[in-house]
């Protein structure tokens, strides 16, 4: 089993209908639903830091 804390949120349909769509994309093709939320939340907190860095 993984190390890795699960957590449930909910998600409004457009936000699950974009990650549907990346699915569809070569560069995620192979990935779970899961493993897409985990890059997009990673992007999402890089770029936090970045724009509190400025």
């Amino acid at each position: 089993m993984t190390e890795m804390r699960r957590v449930t949120i909910s998600l409004p349909d457009e936000i699950d209908e974009k990650v549907l769509e990346l699915k569809k994309q070569d560069r995620f093709v192979r990935c779970s639903y899961s493993e897409i939320i985990r890059m997009l939340l990673q992007a999402g907190l890089e770029a936090e830091e970045k724009e509190e860095a400025v």
